[in-house]
């Protein structure tokens, strides 16, 4: 009995030692080398498999590609698509339609050459409806991921994704507005030119929209190429470089926090953003008024035509070209257009054309002061003559460039 109760405190002794000796970090570094050269070993291992098995990169170019807008013919042709069913009101539209629709536009873009597992898992969802939104606002492309991948993709990195691309489709939808609005500038300049009366109005659309494009084409190349392209770059050469898994998901969460930083979407930006979704919704106010007017004008030109037609079928007909009671009323039908149209349409235009520079102006304040460096440079872009700056003294200050300077 003694020999069997010092036995066990032999080796109860024993074990003690040898935890002891095991993790002490100091005296024995060689357990700790072994333990780095497995973990690494077993990471390395683990990184090859998702690279090679689950197609890893193939899923992060997807991302790119969708929900970033990358694959720019797929996303236009979607936009054509979709225009007339998102210009509906937020509770009519129906996902099956919206999903047949998205398939139309992969079969008829370069997208339809994706992998077909790639492509299952693209799909449409529709957001939380508000009172009084639209298709445009509650619309937006999903990315189904499971297995292995979501370790990277994690469902809250899916939930930035999906504030990414919403901001993205905005933007996007007001470059596919302005070249509507510019298409029809050009064509009824054209059609409208047989009535001189109109020239002023015709030309405070032009010179608004012309500020409208440029604002928007500005912020579009801050966007794809500063924001999107310079991270995306960034972080293809982190991925290439990492040795394990982890480093894969700091670099894709660093990734995703600067593109939420950059397009304002983080919580220090809210101001920021606010200012340009007002500038967004000016845009469609301009073309709804734009279109207003072009419709009246071109009821008008119809009935100057009408007119001249009479007037020739009459003369032809051996008969006066008009009486004096036709004329006059005429007369009194052009007075009317002329005093009623054309001073209210060139006053709503005056409106929104202030309106539109007192947002453009704050906006232009408020990215000045901005912490990153990328976005305060979007203010000289896009006040490069200046014009902004001579109306606001704060936009005179040179201490946003000096900081910008001075972080770089």
């Amino acid at each position: 009995m003694k020999l069997y109760i010092l036995s066990g405190e032999k080796s109860r002794s024993s074990f003690k030692v040898t935890a002891e000796w095991m993790f002490m970090q100091d005296q024995n570094n060689n357990f700790l080398n072994m333990v780095d050269t497995v973990y690494k070993e077993t990471s390395r291992h683990l990184l090859d498999v998702l690279h090679s098995k689950y197609k890893f990169m193939d899923h992060l170019k997807a991302m790119r590609r969708y929900l970033l807008l990358g694959q720019g013919d797929f996303i236009r042709h979607l936009m054509d698509l979709l225009e007339e069913d998102l210009a509906k009101p937020a509770s009519n539209l129906y996902l099956h339609n919206l999903s047949g629709i998205l398939e139309t536009a992969i079969r008829g873009t370069n997208a339809q050459f994706d992998d077909s597992d790639i492509l299952k898992r693209l799909d449409v969802r529709l957001l939380e409806v508000s009172p009084g939104d639209t298709g445009w606002d509650v619309f937006s492309l999903d990315y189904h991921v499971d297995g292995p991948i979501r370790t990277v993709f994690t469902p809250e990195c899916m939930i930035m994704y999906l504030r990414v691309f919403n901001f993205l489709w905005r933007a996007k939808r007001m470059e596919y507005v302005l070249a509507l609005i510019w298409k029809n500038q050009i064509f009824n300049s054209k059609l409208l030119k047989t009535i001189p009366e109109l020239s002023k109005v015709l030309h405070q659309c032009h010179m608004l929209g012309s500020e409208m494009v440029h604002f928007i084409q500005q912020t579009q190349y801050y966007i794809s190429f500063e924001v999107l392209e310079c991270s995306w770059h960034e972080l293809l050469g982190k991925v290439r470089e990492a040795e394990d898994l982890d480093c894969v998901i700091a670099a894709h969460e660093v990734f995703l926090d600067t593109v939420i930083t950059r397009c304002l979407l983080d919580e220090q930006s809210r101001g920021i953003l606010t200012q340009l979704r007002t500038i967004f919704d000016l845009i469609i106010d301009f073309q709804q008024a734009q279109d207003s007017f072009y419709q009246t004008a071109q009821h008008e030109l119809l009935a100057r035509q009408h007119y001249t037609k009479l007037q020739k079928q009459r003369t032809s007909q051996g008969d006066w070209a008009v009486t004096e009671e036709m004329e006059e009323e005429e007369r009194h039908r052009r007075v009317d257009f002329l005093k009623s149209v054309i001073p209210s349409t060139r006053a709503k235009m005056a409106v929104l054309a202030q309106s539109y520079q007192d947002m453009v102006q704050q906006f232009l304040v408020m990215v000045t002061k901005h912490q990153d460096v990328s976005l305060r440079f979007l203010s000289f872009r896009l006040d490069f003559n200046e014009h902004y700056k001579d109306k606001e003294p704060k936009l005179y200050s040179p201490q946003g460039f000096t900081r910008a300077k001075r972080v770089t």
